[in-house]
């Protein structure tokens, strides 16, 4: 597979498994910062996130051949989310992905703020059509947040798709609103809760070589990262 980065999807589009910081949390159970869980060396093949691995979009080689993979859950109205992308994500794209060390392959997981439930379809919809577009309006929403609710968030995507890309986005919206794109949502939500991500977000898990070392809870840093992964 040919290697993907953020940087060139886009364009111009705008220490280890105990050490973790607090993440975004749903109104379900877990609480904010769990530890993440130790090693138990499954096969990414066999573990719950890597049953449709291959459809979800990622930066760098493929997750299933990489020496270190990275697959992280978040909820697009998670600020701790945000700040994950913005800051260790960003930062390891530059260091380790465009190297090919590393592949991290991201799903929408809403558990958090309600409108993070339709931005989560709208997303799917999204990268049913274009992955590129998806990267970008997933840092849209990241960038925006505080100016998105279930009232307007269909809207203002409506929106933002039309300006920013080619995509017709009156027919994205269209999937959300059939629920055309839901089984997709569904399925990364249940492959979650069998993880033991719960609703505590981001919530990363870190392979290398193919088996899980650990799982790592919150806006962790980049350092913590680099551990788990042995980069």
């Amino acid at each position: 597979m040919t290697k993907r980065t953020r940087r060139s999807l886009l364009g111009s589009a705008g220490a280890a498994a105990s050490l973790t910081l607090a993440g975004c949390m749903g109104g379900g159970s877990g609480s904010s910062g769990s530890s993440g869980e130790s090693s138990d060396g499954v096969a990414l093949a066999d573990h719950p996130l890597g049953e449709n691995l291959a459809e979800w979009p990622h930066l760098g080689p493929d997750p299933f051949e990489a020496p270190a993979t990275l697959v992280v859950l978040d909820d697009p109205s998670c600020s701790r989310c945000a700040a994950f992308h913005q800051g260790t994500v960003a930062e390891l794209e530059s260091q380790y992905v465009e190297s090919g060390d590393l592949s991290i392959a991201v799903r929408p997981y809403p558990v958090v703020y309600a409108w993070g439930e339709p931005a989560a379809h709208a997303l799917e919809a999204t990268l049913a059509r274009d992955e590129a577009a998806f990267w970008a309006l997933l840092d849209h929403y990241f960038a925006e947040q505080g100016s998105f609710n279930t009232d307007n968030v269909l809207d203002q995507t409506e929106t933002w798709l039309g300006d920013n890309t080619d995509l017709d986005a009156a027919a994205v919206i269209d999937d959300v609103d059939s629920e055309a794109i839901t089984s997709r949502v569904e399925a990364t939500l249940a492959a979650g809760e069998e993880a033991g991500a719960g609703n505590i977000t981001p919530a990363s898990f870190a392979f290398v070589d193919g088996a899980l070392q650990t799982s790592l809870n919150g806006s962790v840093s980049t350092s913590t990262v680099e551990t788990a992964l042995n980069l």
